[in-house]
């Protein structure tokens, strides 16, 4: 018997397709909406652009209509910005990285918070070790981004809580993706390596354990709470 119905947004690469992919062995159905498409027996891939509003009432709409409600919500989606000097703050790029980290994510929450009522359902969000401490490489506006998706967490598990609709976070450390093979090179990924309490990055699997047991039936009382994926380079215990 197939599991519940699971949305990945951001789902296309990195660790929300990491996590598609190991959600599909666990037997949930995934469906993955991003800027691109992705070719899968397995997985549902749908187009979505987070920073329209039309883009994802349309998602929503065809989503609600060929599939039905979803059971859980994986935030993935978010772009970074290179880490630079105050005085070359740029209004442009901080509109980017807000617009699609921060208010991408309410978008999506907005339209698909009646689905969620409906099958009191599960809420994980992707953030970043950045969020509780700083940013290594990323600059400010990346780090604004992540912190405040904290308050955004935090808020919405108070107010959803009379829906049985849990809300977490997940906050891993720098992970081997696309994305941070982008950023650094070879040479400096190996260098962060011996830097790590652990002697390695993470990989994106590692964050999709973590976001499984939070969205699963197994999660009974944990809402409006943080997962730290980082390998003990954040001390939390």
């Amino acid at each position: 018997m197939m599991n519940k119905l699971v949305l990945i947004v951001g789902g296309t690469s990195g660790i929300g397709l990491a996590t598609a992919n190991y959600l599909v062995k666990k037997n949930y159905k995934v469906i993955i909406c991003g800027r691109r498409k992705v070719k899968s027996a397995e997985i549902v891939s749908l187009n979505v652009d987070i920073k329209s509003d039309e883009s994802v009432h349309i998602c929503f709409h065809d989503i609600q209509k060929k599939y039905g409600n979803i059971n859980s919500l994986v935030f993935s989606a978010g772009i970074t910005s290179p880490k630079k000097s105050i005085e070359d703050f740029n209004e442009k790029i901080w509109h980017d990285v807000l617009d699609t980290n921060v208010t991408g994510l309410l978008r999506v929450l907005k339209y698909f918070f009646p689905s969620l009522k409906k099958t009191k359902g599960k809420v994980a969000v992707i953030s970043s070790l950045a969020a509780r401490s700083y940013s290594q490489f990323s600059g400010i506006e990346y780090t604004a981004s992540k912190a405040a998706i904290s308050g955004i967490v935090r808020q919405l598990a108070i107010e959803w809580s009379s829906y049985g609709i849990f809300i977490n976070s997940v906050f891993p450390s720098m992970t081997q993706t696309p994305m941070l093979r982008r950023s650094l090179k070879d040479n400096e990924i190996n260098e962060l390596n011996n830097q790590l309490p652990l002697k390695k990055l993470a990989k994106p699997v590692d964050t999709a354990r973590a976001i499984e047991f939070l969205i699963s039936k197994e999660n009974q009382y944990i809402t409006g709470s943080g997962i730290d994926v980082s390998g003990g380079q954040f001390l939390n215990g």
